[in-house]
């Protein structure tokens, strides 16, 4: 007597993730269950043509209830012996293989029919979706085979029949439970019992032709006559509407390679400006299944819900996606994205589809944009250099200038090493080097803050001095800052400000020092190591102009160290030919090394004196611009840099046996940046490299994105004021001095109007 046995397996555990994985894949059960179904049928179809091979879905409604019937043809069929479950259960406790044609002994003890060599479930769902399909967990299925066997058995909520039924007994038992007759046509057919209604409901409808036709289009194309995928027999097909309604498209011609593994077989891209179309996104599709969606970058908003298209790559590649893919082919797995397998694929969509937008001008093509705001900036820059020789104001000074005094953080000590983190009682050590380069002894005044980075606002200060200096002297200063409620903000970033200046003057250095109060540094916060040229003496003053057999003395750089640790660096200098685009080096010029405490900063040792003989420069230019390069490396592995891996550098420009640029058409390099994020609408650095920017990402500048004569003068406002505004950071006050006053005298009221006032004293000039 037949009885009915366990499956060999957890069955109830091999059934419930299902669920639970559309869930997460944020699809609906008909949807889920249909691209399993199918693919099951797909992966048995015994020809990679799928030659008189079909799938039907239905629903079926006589005497025995109502089922849901899943049959396909055109496959093998549950072929192998009609071993019994005992049989069965004795191989897998033995480690004995069940082999891929053994489709009857697999599907019947484990789910899987095995074999699949043309369809895309290498993993999944599989035959379990059926169980799913069902309130109680039950299916019957039975199998005409390629041997001319009929088999047929149930899966009745984790129990099946020792022994499937065969021949007529096969047919009586399909008949009398299920009121079907028997299958007269080559493959396998599914009925599941008590179907779950929001399936019913899909089929009924026809909701479920449209999850089909998305999945599965690709194959619904290729499919030869007579074979097709179809809904209560009725075959589903894809519209010619869905390539002739698209007002832009576009199919790659051939095979595309990215590199040696990676290579795209298909893409097509589709816009539809006038009709609606259903499907959205880029999909990438594997062996004709559509497996999800591809995050693209930078889509115009006037695009959103207008564009579609596809991808599929060629089977390696395929391959490699399918061990990402999530349990149930709607995307990838948790943490996947990351992967060379997938950023290869999203990067080839990305770069693909921007290309098409900037072709078919939906966007600007923004290298040419980019060229254009470039050249018009140019253009701005020079006319203001020009009026300002014009009204004679004097030049911004040119080369490095040192400092008439240097205040240092040094022997900085937090409670635990490398990290900023502190709690109440916290103590905070640090000393005040101030370094006075006056010809006479000075006495200067310092004040100690802390800061909350959350509002900006200074919270207290905690410590307040002055100290007499000495003419070319050093002295210092030192401090401990206990923390506590009463001085520091909880549960956010702090900072010690240190305000150093000379009594009487109005000019401050300020040196911050952050610490997190019973938080963690944010991983986002960046530390930094800062490098600039602190002194180059050239044989003119005021001139970066060197003749053959020249010298360039004193040399040297400062190096600034804003972290909680060691920086052990080695610091390379060298000049290269900048007047060749590839920027050769023609010579090293010297080297050294050092370690830097956290929160320090130093002057390095001056370098050799470089001399600009004619036998090694005029073989490379008899005139023309040179670079002297600093680069910092790091010189050991720290918790940022690795050794050997480059820090920073520092560029600086000599102009060999010609003159700088006429007027003051050298003051300032001017940039754009686009940072919608920022409040600013321009800012200046100064230093070595004077830089002016301006954001063109602010919306100030974007109102007048249509008004390109108004954008303009935008422009030449913005950058009027930080051309001013670096005469003021730069201390060269003169023109600011009003009715005999010096400018540093001015109370700040008085100072803020004055410039205020240059700034539209001199655009004024502009209008003229």
């Amino acid at each position: 007597m037949n009885k009915m046995t366990p499956i060999p397996q957890n069955y109830k555990n091999s059934v419930d993730w299902i669920l639970g994985a559309y869930k997460d894949a944020d699809v609906t059960f008909p949807n889920g269950f249909q691209k399993d179904a199918i693919q099951n049928a797909i992966g048995a179809s015994r020809t990679k043509k799928f030659e008189n091979w079909r799938c039907d879905i239905s629903v079926v409604r006589n005497l025995n209830g109502e089922f849901v019937v899943i049959e396909d043809s055109g496959t093998f069929g549950l072929t192998g012996e009609n071993r019994p479950t005992e049989e069965v259960d004795k191989m897998m406790a033995e480690g004995t293989p069940l082999p891929p044609k053994e489709r009857l002994s697999r599907f019947t003890s484990m789910f899987n029919s095995g074999g699949n060599t043309t369809g895309g479930g290498l993993f999944g769902a599989g035959k379990s979706v059926y169980s799913v399909a069902s309130d109680t967990y039950t299916y019957y299925f039975d199998s005409l085979r390629e041997d001319g066997k009929y088999v047929a058995n149930v899966n009745e909520g984790g129990r099946v029949y020792s022994v499937a039924y065969e021949g007529n007994d096969a047919k009586n038992f399909i008949l009398n439970h299920t009121g079907l007759d028997e299958k007269h046509t080559m493959g396998t057919r599914i009925i599941i019992v008590n179907p779950k209604q929001e399936l019913i409901a899909s089929i009924t409808s026809g909701t479920i032709e449209k999850f089909i036709q998305e999945s599965w289009w690709r194959i619904i194309q290729r499919l030869p006559e007579g074979s097709c995928i179809s809904v209560n027999n009725n075959p589903i097909s894809v519209s010619d509407d869905l390539f002739k309604k698209a007002s832009r498209y576009y199919e790659i011609p051939k095979i595309e390679s990215l590199n040696v593994l990676h290579k795209v077989k298909h893409f097509g891209f589709y816009i539809y400006e006038e009709s609606k179309n259903e499907w959205h996104g880029v999909s990438y599709y594997r062996k004709g299944m559509k497996i999800g969606e591809i995050e693209l970058r930078d889509i115009p908003k006037e695009l959103a819900d207008k564009f579609w298209g596809y991808i599929e790559v060629e089977e390696a590649w395929e391959d490699e996606l399918a061990t990402i893919e999530d349990r149930v082919h709607f995307g990838v797995s948790k943490g996947s994205k990351r992967t060379k397998i997938y950023q290869d694929l999203k990067n080839y969509c990305d770069e693909k589809v921007q290309w098409l937008l900037r072709k078919w001008n939906y966007i600007k093509d923004k290298n040419k944009e980019d060229a254009k705001l470039n050249n018009e900036l140019r253009e701005i820059a020079t006319e203001l250099q020009n009026l300002f020789d014009k009204l004679k104001i004097e030049d911004l000074g040119k080369g490095p200038k040192k400092a008439s005094f240097d205040v240092r953080l040094q022997d900085v000590i937090y409670p635990v090493a490398n990290t900023e983190r502190v709690t109440t009682g916290d103590q905070i050590k640090f000393s005040a080097r101030i370094k006075n380069s006056f010809p006479i002894e000075k006495l200067f005044e310092y004040e100690l803050y802390i800061k909350s980075m959350t509002t900006g606002e200074l919270l207290t200060r905690i410590n307040k001095g002055k100290i007499l200096v000495n003419a070319d002297s050093v002295e210092k200063v030192d401090f401990v800052h206990t923390i506590n409620k009463e001085n520091s903000e909880r549960y956010a970033e702090n900072r010690i400000i240190l305000s150093v200046k000379v009594v009487s003057s109005k000019r401050k250095i300020n040196k911050e020092l952050p610490y997190f109060y019973d938080i963690d540094r944010p991983v986002s916060l960046r530390e930094i190591v800062a490098l600039d040229l602190h002194e180059c003496v050239f044989p003119r003053e005021k001139s970066r102009r060197i003749n053959t057999d020249e010298v360039l003395k004193n040399i040297c750089y400062r190096i600034e160290n804003k972290r909680n640790c060691a920086l052990n660096y080695k610091l390379k200098v060298s000049i290269h030919n900048a007047s060749d685009k590839s920027c050769p080096k023609i010579c090293d010029v010297g080297a050294c090394t050092g370690i830097l405490k956290p929160f320090d900063d130093i002057i390095t040792p001056y370098i050799d004196d470089i001399v600009f003989s004619k036998n090694v420069f005029e073989q490379y230019l008899d005139s023309g611009v040179l670079e002297l390069r600093a680069k910092l490396i790091a010189n050991e592995d720290d918790k940022e840099f690795e050794k050997g891996d480059k820090i920073t550098d520092f560029k600086y420009k000599i102009f060999f046996n010609c003159d700088e640029k006429n007027g003051k058409n050298d003051a300032f390099n001017v940039r754009s940046v686009e940072a919608p994020e920022k409040y600013q609408r321009s800012w200046c650095t100064t230093g070595i490299n004077r830089e002016i920017w301006l954001n063109v990402g602010h919306a100030a500048y974007l109102r007048f994105k249509d008004e390109p004569i108004f954008q303009r003068e935008y422009l030449k406002e913005q950058m009027l004021k930080q051309y001013v505004l670096l005469y003021m950071k730069e201390g060269k006050f003169d023109m600011f001095d009003i009715q005999g006053k010096d400018f540093i005298d001015l109370d700040p009221q008085e100072a803020v109007d004055q410039v205020i006032e240059k700034i539209e004293n001199i655009y004024a000039e502009v209008w003229k």
